[in-house]
């Protein structure tokens, strides 16, 4: 399955500027804010991460636990953990006025009675 999104930086920028912390600790988790804090753009990085937590519950096809879906990063490649589950075919890019999200769910890889799929794999390979 696959999912997209784009969001405009500058609704997220006064979303954040209305509403504050309480928007930002209802969206995003600690590991993603305090991430996003140390850049410089910051409303671009929010919204990027908001573009691939929207992306994500399409390619899931449902509403999911905004705070559930983490995106975080490896090596500076995106990927998103979700219930301790890694998905690495996600891919995030923004410029100034807009921030965009494509995330691929490979469904080859589900486990059957199991909705989640992907595993982010060790060093040497194993999950």
């Amino acid at each position: 399955m696959v999912g997209v999104d784009i969001v405009d930086v500058s609704r997220i920028g006064e979303i954040i500027m209305k509403y504050g912390d309480k928007f930002l600790e209802k969206v995003f988790t600690d590991d993603e804010m305090a991430y996003v804090k140390k850049g410089r753009r910051t409303n671009e990085s929010f919204a990027g991460r908001f573009a691939a937590k929207e992306a994500f519950m399409k390619a899931n096809g449902r509403k999911l636990p905004w705070k559930e879906i983490n995106v975080l990063q490896d090596r500076g490649r995106p990927f998103i953990r979700y219930r301790g589950r890694d998905y690495d075919d996600v891919s995030i890019s923004h410029e100034r006025a807009y921030a965009v999200s494509v995330v691929v769910i490979d469904e080859s890889r589900k486990t059957e009675g199991n909705p989640e799929i992907g595993k982010r794999k060790s060093e040497n390979g194993n999950p």
